[in-house]
């Protein structure tokens, strides 16, 4: 992981732990609040709808105790009803008229007050059905006996309590629609006589909380008998979460009658959540800002360091650090970069002392190797002549005397280490010509070299010792084997030549350790000094390496008794090209 983005980590840590931390505690702050404000609000609702609810009832039970008003001094509906109070009362159809008039003028005005009643009926024992409708032409069939019915007799059984009856649609009500009814037994005052059940049909609206909820979309509300539902104030939804929700049961005004309210927590906390999103936005706000400062925090500190390791990656463009501008200031990252440069002002002198003494080494270990090639084969040369001097005055030793001095003057040549593949093949054949004499044609040479080659420049005088070899090793003097060839191609934009013999060839051991020898690296001593050892191969295999790399030079193949084949493989240096083919036999 980059520097750069280990800074970018820590900060950003640094930064955000906190605020997360911060986050955090305001959530629950707020969480808490929230919940306190939710469950005051829906506790107030609760309590102002235990009061309307029970406010309904009470006066629904002022309704009905109005019924049982008894007084000495003026005919009462408590009077009259004791006129139907059994099955065999005497009773007129004037009797049933007064008392229906009766009934009209008691409730009267309490009907109009309360908007939400249908109807006020009286049951009585006698079977007479006194009362009338008030809404929606709502009224009881003649023939309805209520005895059987549950309502009425859950009525009597509250021996004069008020006894509500849910919503619902009741098949003994002519024009009925969805209604509630509340009903209560009427007793003589005196005798404790019973006189009948006082029936009051109302709308469901009678109990409405629709003023009281402020929060309609949230708040269910029921009315229940134990396990009975009497009202709902609308559909109540299917709330699986309990946690999701706040639910109250507080008993009513009348007997074992209880009001359920249930508020959906999550809808209710809708209303704040305009400060949960501000408060969201606000943690978001801040997490982008302390990013970003992070971030550019980050950059501001590493990108010194960071632009080090690319000048350190680089460590020849000295330019780049010389240009960077962190190199004057006065703390630390100025201390290392003006260190970073003392260090590669040494080095860079370092590598140039010590590439001017290679050099240096290398161009004198080029001379040495020549020099000794030279002296070697102006040894064996001024031996033959030596010998053929003493035997007899002859022109072969004007030819062999004008090759040496052309040889000599190709191994002075001081104008480079290379030479054209022509210039290199003519010494090859002044050394042959001066051993044609020495050994009276006992062996022929043949060269086969293509005339696109001539012009082509290689190393100077790395294919004459190789003949050599070939004549004085291969050939044992011309006492083993008769026939030298030397050939060059092209391959691959590499020059590839090879001297091949005919002579005694090599057992596969002194074949491996020749090998074994050209492969070690030349070593160097003291500066002009090299460590005995041949000057044939060796040499010539060490100058190719040096001058032209590791990947070029020298491969032996030899097998005893049937010859040599050395091989020589340069990098193509091509020149200009020459009409004069070398191909030759002597």
């Amino acid at each position: 992981m980059q520097l750069k983005h280990r800074f970018f980590f820590v900060f950003s840590a640094l930064a955000l732990v906190p605020l997360m931390l911060f986050s955090y505690i305001a959530y629950t702050r707020y969480t808490r609040l929230s919940n306190a404000q939710i469950q005051s609000a829906s506790s107030n609702i609760m309590e102002q709808a235990v009061i309307q609810t029970n406010s309904v009832f009470s006066n629904l039970r002022h309704i009905l105790e109005n019924a049982q008003y008894d007084s000495h001094n003026e005919n009462t509906l408590s009077q009259s009803l004791r006129k139907f109070h059994s099955t065999d009362s005497d009773y007129t159809d004037l009797d049933i008229y007064t008392a229906n008039q009766q009934i009209k003028n008691i409730f009267q005005n309490l009907t109009y007050s309360t908007e939400n009643i249908n109807g006020i009926f009286i049951f009585t024992p006698s079977g007479v059905i006194l009362g009338q409708g008030y809404g929606n032409g709502v009224d009881v069939r003649s023939s309805y006996d209520p005895t059987e019915d549950s309502w009425y007799q859950n009525t009597l059984e509250l021996d004069g309590k008020m006894y509500i009856d849910g919503v619902g649609y009741r098949d003994y009500l002519l024009n009925d629609t969805l209604s509630l009814s509340f009903a209560m037994c009427i007793y003589d005052v005196y005798s404790r006589d019973f006189l009948g059940v006082l029936y009051i049909n109302c709308s469901p609206e009678i109990l409405s909380l629709d003023s009281v909820n402020v929060l309609p979309e949230t708040t269910w509300f029921s009315i229940n008998r134990g396990d009975e539902l009497l009202y709902q104030n609308g559909v109540m939804p299917s709330l699986t979460d309990p946690a999701q929700t706040i639910t109250y049961t507080k008993d009513l005004a009348l007997s074992q009658v209880t009001l359920t309210a249930v508020f959906d927590k999550a809808d209710m906390a809708s209303d704040f959540r305009g400060t949960l999103y501000l408060l969201a936005s606000a943690m978001i706000f801040f997490f982008i800002l302390f990013t970003i400062l992070a971030y550019f925090l980050a950059r501001y500190l590493t990108r010194p360091i960071i632009s080090l390791s690319r000048l350190m990656a680089h460590p020849r463009e000295k330019h780049g650090i010389l240009e960077s501008p962190y190199l004057n200031r006065r703390d630390e990252i100025g201390t290392l970069y003006n260190q970073y440069l003392k260090m590669l002002e040494e080095n860079n002198r370092y590598i140039k002392t010590q590439f001017e003494n290679q050099l240096v080494l290398m161009d004198s270990q080029m001379r040495a190797l020549e020099a000794q090639i030279n002296a070697h084969f102006l040894y064996n040369t001024l031996e033959a002549i030596n010998s053929l001097a003493s035997i007899e005055g002859s022109e072969d030793i004007s030819t062999m005397a004008l090759a040496l001095g052309d040889m000599f003057r190709y191994s002075i040549k001081t104008k480079g280490a290379l030479v054209t593949l022509k210039e290199e093949l003519a010494h090859v054949q002044n050394f042959v010509a001066i051993q044609l004499i020495r050994f009276d044609n006992a062996f022929s040479f043949q060269m086969d070299v293509p005339q696109e080659l001539l012009e082509h420049q290689i190393l100077k005088l790395i294919l004459q010792p190789l003949v050599e070899n070939a004549l004085y090793h291969g050939l044992l003097h011309c006492n083993a084997g008769s026939t030298i060839r030397l050939s060059a191609s092209q391959e691959n934009g590499e020059l590839l030549f090879s001297v091949t013999d005919d002579g005694v060839g090599m057992d596969p051991d002194t074949l491996e350790r020749l090998r074994n020898s050209l492969a070690e690296k030349p070593r160097f001593q003291e500066l002009n000094q090299r460590e005995n050892g041949s000057i044939g191969l060796k040499n010539i295999h060490s100058r190719i390496r040096l001058y032209y790399g590791e990947a070029y030079g020298i491969a032996i193949d030899s097998e005893k008794d049937k010859g040599t084949s050395v091989s020589i493989r340069l990098p193509d240096l091509p020149g200009q090209q020459t009409d004069t083919p070398i191909t030759r036999r002597v």
